[in-house]
């Protein structure tokens, strides 16, 4: 009887066989992994732009937000040198607006002329531009001048506004296609934010100037109270400037300085400008603007940050004030900031009742009721201010 294992056994292949089919494994092999160093560089650059995203995409300062989109090009194409420039309207010059590792554009002066260079060919046309280190050289100067490099158009909506370049890749080899395509990447992502940041910059100009308009309607209501709010925001800014605050807090200061009494709007001139004493109910009447100022303001929503300024910036630091008695800590940041500004503004301004108090007289009453009417520390960075002679 045959034997089961002998009939059920296969011949074992041959040298030529095996020689295929190790030939074989070794290609899938290498393919598997020419695909997992695709991936990675795939992953690298989504996580990249993912970043970019996350980090830029509700920044509206055109300066943060550049410095933000350097630095991960920098660390993700690990490059020494990034620079950004900016299409300039108006002269049609790119602007640099951030430059890693003190690259200066044109030697001494950080832009590029209209029709000027590379960089201005790479804007113009809208299309990536390799830079020779000979190119390099002529328009920078600094760290990595000479050195071969990469300019790439931020361009959105069918308009370019600048240019990226970087230059000096640590492995001193020049750009892949897959990394100028990552920039690219980057750049759109920019792009996008840099045109966000543009319409939210003009949208918050409007909104400055429509707070001129009203702070020159409300001065032009009185004589006396004439140039007030511009004042006041000059010394609010200046002393939130002391204080460290961020840029958007002084933005908004300067904003809300300028429309803290557009209530008085609704008081009549005969009160405003009435020379001697003023009875109790035109007292209630002229407290009465700074919620009435809010009120105004209240249906516009680019005004609504400011409105806790508006409204509470007659508060007292010991809990007196109006309309709230609103007590230390309690009362908004900017109204205690305003409360300053506005009371030395008014000591220092003839009114129909009195002449004005002089300089030294007023920054020392001011020091006077710090702790009572006003916040301290706020009374400190006043008169670190007045002490520099900014006003």
């Amino acid at each position: 009887m045959p034997n089961r294992n002998q009939n059920s056994s296969q011949p074992s292949p041959s040298k030529s066989e095996m020689d295929d089919l190790l030939l074989r494994l070794a290609l899938t092999e290498r393919k598997l992994s020419l695909t997992s160093q695709k991936l990675e560089t795939r992953n690298k650059e989504l996580s990249a732009i993912y970043r970019l995203s996350e980090t830029i995409g509700s920044e509206r300062q055109i300066n943060r937000l550049c410095e933000r989109t350097a630095e991960e090009i920098r660390r993700t194409l690990s490059v020494d040198t990034v620079c950004i420039l900016l299409l300039d309207e108006q002269s049609g010059d790119l602007v640099t607006a951030t430059a890693l590792q003190g690259a200066i554009v044109g030697g001494y002066h950080p832009r590029v002329k209209a029709g000027d260079g590379l960089l201005w060919q790479a804007m113009k046309t809208g299309k990536p531009l390799h830079l020779p280190g000979s190119a390099a050289e002529k328009q920078f100067t600094g760290i990595q001048a000479g050195q071969a490099g990469i300019a790439i158009p931020i361009r959105t909506r069918g308009r370019t506004l600048g240019v990226i370049y970087a230059c000096g890749k640590k492995n001193g080899q020049e750009f892949s296609t897959r990394e100028r395509d990552m920039l690219s990447g980057i750049s759109n992502q920019a792009a996008f934010a840099l045109d966000n940041a543009t319409l939210y910059h003009d949208l918050e100009n409007l909104f400055v100037g429509i707070a001129w308009s009203f702070a020159s309607a409300l001065d032009a209501k009185s004589p006396w109270t004439a140039g007030h709010s511009k004042r006041v925001t000059q010394y609010s800014v200046a002393i939130a400037e002391e204080l460290g605050q961020t840029t958007e807090f002084v933005n908004s200061i300067q904003t809300c300085g300028l429309l803290h009494d557009i209530g008085k709007i609704a008081i009549s001139e005969k009160i405003l400008d009435k020379p001697g004493a003023i009875t109790k109910q035109e007292r209630l009447a002229i407290a009465e603007h700074a919620s009435q100022g809010a009120k105004i303001l209240e249906h516009i929503d680019n005004f609504q940050p400011l409105l806790p300024g508006i409204r509470h910036h007659h508060e007292r630091w010991d809990g007196r004030g109006f309309p709230d008695k609103l007590y230390e800590v309690e009362i908004p940041l900017m109204a205690r900031v305003l409360a300053v500004a506005d009371s030395y503004d008014a000591m220092t301004s003839d009114r129909p009742y009195r002449q004005r108090r002089n300089r030294v007289e007023a920054i020392a009453e001011i020091e006077r009721c710090s702790g009572s009417q006003f916040d301290p520390e706020i009374v400190e960075a006043f008169i670190e201010v007045v002490g520099n002679k900014m006003f």
